[in-house]
């Protein structure tokens, strides 16, 4: 499935599949509205693959945002892949809901 990156509402929502092939898109995204904004909000809810190239964009944009001194907000515990990707490579710190 082709990776999406939608904005609802403020809410960055990344829909399919977030592999290799679409980890620059993510990347080039939240480092732009990091950039930009002092509070950024993803979604993971709608992932449908997680690979560990993704894994390691994700650690690069939460440490970004702490370098900064920005808030990064990140959602999907409830998706399952992403839980279990997440607790498999010691990261499961990165999510943050309390928006």
């Amino acid at each position: 499935m082709k990776l999406q990156i939608i904005n609802s509402s403020g809410k960055f929502e990344i829909i399919g599949n977030f592999t290799l092939e679409n980890t620059d898109t993510v990347k080039d995204k939240f480092n732009y509205l990091l950039d930009h904004y002092e509070e950024v909000v993803m979604s993971l809810k709608k992932v449908k693959k997680i690979d560990q190239k993704a894994i390691n964009v994700l650690k690069d944009i939460y440490a970004k945002a702490n370098r900064r001194s920005k808030i990064l907000f990140v959602l999907g515990k409830e998706n399952k892949i992403i839980t279990n990707a997440f607790k498999k490579n010691k990261v499961s710190h990165i999510f943050r809901e309390d928006y």
